[in-house]
């Protein structure tokens, strides 16, 4: 009975992990309308996302420093951090939230073909079956009437998904080692680094919200990120990392719905068809992949 109710209170804290995940691009877009830059909203996601985490790590007692080996790899996985970041709130002002979070989330297909072909894991029959159903999906959702308009929008997006498998690769790589909790505390604190030194080279536009509704998103923008995240976590410690990302492949439904209620980014029939594939086939991609 007692296992029981830790089962309730895992799941439950992994699709509250990803409700929260989900108010981030919908949070990011509001403050970019309401006259945030796009330098404004990284660095201040990143910012808080830091400051955040610095009593977490304080109360757990966590050694922050890492051994010279990670370093290298830690920096680049932080790069790659930052330029996913900026990439993703950079489409937002080209693509629905809808359509960005469903390229993106197609991330899982390319880390299985990478450690496939690299001779890491194997993707049986039913995985190469969702891999394609996902990239008809992806079809569906670039073969629309007003295609040619967001033709830039689509290739940020899917430059996002590059780096998104990049960033997953390597990140999952160095969390084995270093923990999840230590790395992504790195990964906020060297964020902030880097785009502060690019601030040295690179005049950014410095623009803030123009309302107190704009300053309020940043804030929810980095806030509901971490909070994702540590709920994610302890989640997964309870029900076990495998049925909670199946759970979090929810996500880019949880972020097209809350973008539909809040900016009223109503998906076409040939999109609304794409996305659900494409949600589908990752469902199922996950579903097969933990079964294994």
């Amino acid at each position: 009975m007692l296992r029981l109710g830790q089962n309730r209170i895992g799941l439950l804290t992994v699709v509250l992990s990803s409700l929260c995940f989900a108010i981030v691009p919908t949070a990011a877009k509001i403050s970019l309308d309401q006259g945030s830059s796009l330098f404004v909203v990284v660095l201040s996601r990143c910012l808080i996302g830091f400051l955040l985490l610095i009593p977490l790590v304080t109360i757990q007692k966590i050694n922050i420093l890492v051994e010279k080996k990670y370093l290298g790899p830690l920096l680049m996985t932080s790069f790659i951090h930052v330029a996913l970041i900026a990439t993703t709130f950079y489409a937002v002002l080209f693509l629905d939230i809808g359509l960005i979070m469903a390229i993106l989330y197609a991330f899982p297909i390319g880390i299985a073909l990478i450690t496939h072909f690299r001779g890491e894991a194997t993707v049986n029959l039913k995985q190469w079956l969702c891999i394609i159903f996902v990239a008809l999906g992806v079809t569906f959702l670039i073969y629309d009437s007003s295609f040619s308009g967001n033709l830039y929008g689509f290739l940020i997006s899917f430059f996002g998904l590059a780096l998104m498998i990049l960033f997953m690769y390597s990140s999952s790589k160095i969390a084995d080692n270093i923990g999840s909790q230590l790395l992504n505390f790195h990964l906020n604190f060297w964020a902030v680094i880097f785009i502060l030194i690019a601030s040295v080279f690179f005049k950014f536009d410095l623009a803030t919200p123009k309302d107190n509704w704009g300053f309020m998103a940043l804030i929810l923008n980095g806030t509901f990120y971490i909070l994702s995240y540590t709920l994610f976590f302890i989640g997964s410690k309870i029900i076990g990392i495998t049925r909670a990302s199946v759970l979090a492949s929810v996500e880019p439904l949880l972020a097209t719905l809350i973008a539909m209620a809040v900016l009223k980014q109503f998906l076409s029939l040939n999109e609304s068809i794409g996305f659900i594939i494409v949600l589908m086939a990752l469902y199922f991609f996950e579903k097969t992949k933990a079964k294994s």
